[in-house]
């Protein structure tokens, strides 16, 4: 066991420790369960303008993102190249349970494709580990196996910068994949030794595929035609574990990787020992960086989010030095205390005072770095104000279908207005 890993498991213990303590529904952010909201806003509504009228508490004023003095031009001049057809452009989602369950990032993904998409990007094996998975995907497995997640621990073998790792029982093993977009090539992103491809069924049919390995040491499977369901036979042994595998449609247009975990915070993503490397080989032009919710609960200091926002800016910098990054911080949200009254103890629900502390400190911390900042706090108008729109589920901590549709809306139009000015 590594040192750092052995860190990670004791401040990862003492996290859920202190949230315990203090009552901070735990498990519920660990295994949300996500409304569907408002009946007159689909998950499916991803629109060039999207209608704002129905929620007049918004701030709108704040849906603009705070360069800090970084400059977005070279970035908006690729992004324009990739709608046009002639480069790649890729955008990594990165966050928490409001992002693990892709409702806001299916719509900032066909914002940004703007119909120039090359790929639906990192599928996640989350179902097989036994938590919540994207609706649009799916990843299972025909052989036993051993699953892991971050925010779980111990780990029961490294874990992929995903946040969550599969491995196979036995070195023979077949992996059941399906993408909402065909795909003409499959990278896999894996610890431990890369898996050699033995057999590859594309829609029900055995092909002819090119396998290889690429610079990054991903295993890479090429067909010969585009196809949205694969059965990949595959050997491996005891140290492969997939965190995950790249539908890839294209070499030109606009990918939106979304990776995110229950419960996850900036700490717990950079206490992966090969977080900075994994992400490296996403090749992001854009690291958008959506934490801080889960900070809010227990006894999280304004200066110790401070430090792991500065490390995760930091790893990002390192490992992905041509990505710009943008952070996104937390909105307001309810947190349950337990009171005493006539020898009765009850549970109510109080607004989270100190998710405005960590809102707070996280984007002073991104103007002190120069690194740009979208203050969703400042946009909300409040959890009360949310849960009465429909847009925040009764738990008080996850918004609803429409909720995440809403938000998936407003990070794009920010997004595009820097990128298409």
């Amino acid at each position: 066991m590594n040192l750092r890993f052995f860190v990670t498991m004791l401040i990862s213990i003492a996290v859920l420790a202190v949230y315990a303590d203090d009552d901070a529904q735990t498990e519920l952010r660990l295994n949300p369960e996500i409304e569907q909201g408002a009946s007159d806003c689909s998950d499916d509504v991803a629109v060039e303008t999207f209608d704002y009228s129905r929620y007049p508490f918004l701030r709108l004023k704040h849906k603009h993102i705070a360069l800090n003095g970084d400059k977005w031009d070279e970035l908006g001049e690729l992004y324009r190249s990739a709608i046009a057809g002639d480069t790649l452009f890729t955008v990594v989602y990165l966050g928490d349970s409001h992002v693990q369950a892709d409702f806001g990032g299916s719509v900032l993904r066909r914002r940004l494709a703007h119909g120039s998409s090359a790929g639906r990007g990192i599928a996640i094996p989350f179902r097989l580990a036994g938590t919540n998975q994207p609706n649009d995907y799916s990843f299972r497995m025909a052989d036993e196996y051993l699953s892991s997640k971050m925010m779980r621990m111990p780990w029961s073998f490294d874990m992929p910068f995903t946040g969550v790792g599969i491995r196979p029982l036995s070195g023979s093993h077949t992996l059941q994949l399906s993408s909402p977009e065909p795909a003409s090539s499959l990278r896999f992103h894996t610890c431990g030794s890369c898996p050699e491809v033995l057999a590859v069924r594309c829609d029900g049919r055995p092909v002819e595929f090119s396998a290889t390995i690429d610079a990054d040491g991903a295993p890479l499977v090429t067909l010969p035609c585009k196809a949205n369901d694969f059965e990949i036979e595959l050997m491996g042994d005891e140290s492969t574990v997939y965190g995950g595998v790249e539908f890839i449609s294209d070499t030109h247009g606009v990918t939106t990787h979304s990776i995110g975990n229950n419960g996850a915070t900036f700490a717990s993503y950079t206490g992966v020992d090969n977080f900075g490397t994994g992400l490296h080989r996403l090749r992001p032009n854009l690291v958008i960086v959506a934490l801080g919710t889960n900070e809010a609960f227990g006894r999280t200091t304004a200066d110790d989010i401070s430090a792991a926002v500065t490390d995760m800016v930091r790893t990002l910098q390192t490992n992905c030095p041509e990505a710009k990054i943008l952070l996104v911080g937390p909105t307001e949200c309810y947190r349950k205390v337990r009171r005493r009254k006539n020898r009765r103890r009850s549970t109510v629900s109080v607004i989270n005072t100190r998710a405005a502390e960590m809102a707070r400190a996280i984007r002073t911390t991104a103007e002190s770095l120069g690194v740009p900042y979208l203050n969703q706090y400042a946009i909300a108008g409040g959890a009360a104000a949310m849960r009465s729109a429909g847009i925040m589920g009764r738990d008080g901590v996850h918004f609803t279908v429409a909720g995440y549709n809403l938000w998936g809306n407003i990070l794009a139009d920010a997004v595009i207005e820097k990128l298409q000015p």
